[in-house]
């Protein structure tokens, strides 16, 4: 039977003080909604189903730009609670399987915990992800029977003061059989304080059948919520702090994990270092024997084995080889190609480049829109001059080109391989292979000159 995922996104957030949807605020590199949708994908999933509210268009152009699923839309026009928001998606939940019901303000959970509770629901109507919580104010509570089975989750603001100390919490993530489903939302009623349709009243509407509920305990740091910046605050601490026991887990060495913040999706080798103060957003991937400096800041990179990033470089878009050592204080920015052996040293930029193995480029240089070949050396205070004002050109240096210090490549420009440039020239036309090319003005020295 198949899986369908109905995704809850029609949040305001008003306690966010955000002119954004709820689902579109950031938790670090991404919107809150993106979190729960990369998780969601890894259950390939046969469909999902998104709800949508508040600022619906908004919500939808960023999925539909930003994601290559094809999601199933519905729009919960009234605010009536959980069940209600279901309820909306119920007409395109297909008869048969199991649906997933997950929140886009409850973005973290991992797969690992989702695949336990899939594992769990198999030969049972409803199961359900709850988690101990020190201070569990504002979320339902699990009452179970003697047989420690589910009976019902009882509301925060429906509790009795006895209920209130239970520390078992629902999530509001559970797995329900399609049919089960599609009954028990047409049985809700608002007989409850706030006067709306609870997701919650499922579980007693299954117990009350003699029914069989499963459960899953989660850590709870997977499964808070955030409806204030200061909640987000606390979940971004969370998300960094399950993101950090992973990498633990695999082997990787952190110098002080107090200082090191993943945003996005990291995949590491073995034997990789990971310096103090460091960032890591979007897909980076590590390879083995990686050793990241302090004060660095990477974002969409590959960087293969046995290549380091010294302090303070500033990486993203890139793609680096193995045995490279870049930086300090490099930035490489959108396109970059960093070949096998390669080094980049400080106050280096370089932007939509290719370089070659075993290229060197030291000292003070700007590349951009360049594609340099093999051993390629590039002197202090290069530039390639790659805008004219209003189209950017492309400049081309063969294999083994020696340029000298502080010249300037003038794109569009080739220049052919073992050419070498003086020092100080600015080149405004293409160099053969083999050759050597100066583009200085002449020097003029007056003897026993005296300031008048």
């Amino acid at each position: 039977m198949g899986l369908s995922i109905v995704l809850l996104a029609a949040g305001e957030g008003k306690r966010m003080k955000t002119n954004l949807p709820k689902p579109l605020v950031k938790l670090g590199d991404y919107p809150m909604i993106q979190h729960i949708l990369n998780t969601s994908k890894e259950l390939k999933p046969e469909k999902i189903i998104v709800v949508t509210g508040y600022k619906k268009d908004e919500v939808k152009k960023y999925l539909i730009d930003n994601n290559q699923e094809n999601f199933i839309f519905c729009e919960q026009k009234e605010r009536l609670g959980t069940g209600h928001a279901v309820k909306q998606a119920a007409p395109y939940i297909p008869n048969r399987g199991k649906t997933l019901i997950l929140y886009s303000d409850v973005p973290i959970v991992s797969k690992l915990t989702l695949k336990r509770l899939l594992k769990v629901s198999s030969r049972k109507k409803l199961s359900i992800l709850t988690a101990i919580m020190e201070n569990p104010f504002g979320y339902g509570r699990i009452i179970r029977n003697i047989k420690k089975q589910p009976l019902l989750i009882r509301e925060q603001a429906d509790s009795s003061k006895e209920e209130k100390h239970i520390k078992e919490i629902f999530s509001g993530i559970m797995i329900v059989e399609n049919g089960h489903l599609k009954r028990g939302v047409n049985s809700f009623v608002r007989n409850n304080v706030k006067g709306e349709y609870y997701l919650t009243d499922l579980v007693q509407y299954t117990s009350t059948r003699n029914l069989k509920i499963g459960s899953v305990l989660a850590d709870y740091k997977e499964v808070m919520g955030a409806n204030t910046k200061a909640e987000l605050s606390d979940l971004y601490k969370s998300l960094n702090k399950l993101n950090l026991e992973r990498l633990t887990n695999k082997g990787v060495f952190l110098k002080d994990p107090e200082t090191c913040y993943i945003e996005g999706d990291l995949r590491t080798g073995r034997d990789v270092t990971i310096g103090q103060n460091v960032v890591f957003k979007g897909k980076v991937t590590l390879g083995d024997n990686v050793t990241i400096g302090s004060n660095v800041s990477i974002s969409n990179t590959k960087i293969s084995k046995n290549s380091e990033i010294k302090d303070f470089c500033s990486i993203e878009g890139t793609k680096i080889l193995k045995n490279v050592i870049v930086g300090p204080f490099a930035r490489l920015r959108d396109g970059v190609v960093i070949g096998e052996n390669a080094k980049i040293g400080n106050f280096v930029e370089i932007k939509n480049s290719k370089l070659g193995a075993g290229t060197k480029a030291n000292h003070l240089a700007y590349l951009g829109d360049a594609s340099l070949g093999k051993k390629v050396n590039i002197g202090a205070g290069t530039i390639t001059c790659n805008f004219d004002g209003e189209k950017k050109h492309k400049t081309k240096v063969g294999d083994g080109v020696f340029v000298g210090s502080n010249s300037s490549l003038i794109a569009p420009i080739a220049i052919g391989q073992k050419a070498i440039i003086a020092a100080g020239s600015a080149i405004t036309s293409n160099v053969p292979s083999g050759s050597l090319a100066f583009g200085r003005s002449k020097q003029f020295t007056k003897k026993n000159w005296k300031k008048k």
